[in-house]
């Protein structure tokens, strides 16, 4: 019973201090150098979008295959 108070009450403050941390990050100077990396990565064309979601649905399918073949 006392570890179910003390992850409920630490929980949110683990989800606290990890937004902060996040967004701290993101307005630092070296997200624009992150945000043109993925500029160049992704052009807008048609087939960078079906790459991109076939690359997407391998990974989710090969995430979710030991739980699929062990269940």
């Amino acid at each position: 019973m006392l570890w179910l108070l003390l992850v409920t009450a630490v929980d949110p403050l683990e989800l606290a201090v990890g937004a902060a941390a996040s967004a701290a990050a993101a307005l630092t100077a070296r997200a624009p150098r992150r945000a043109a990396l993925l500029r160049r990565l992704r052009s807008g064309h048609v087939g960078d979008h079906v790459a991109w979601l076939l690359v997407g649905t391998a990974l989710l399918g090969a995430l979710t295959l030991p739980g699929v073949l062990g269940g």
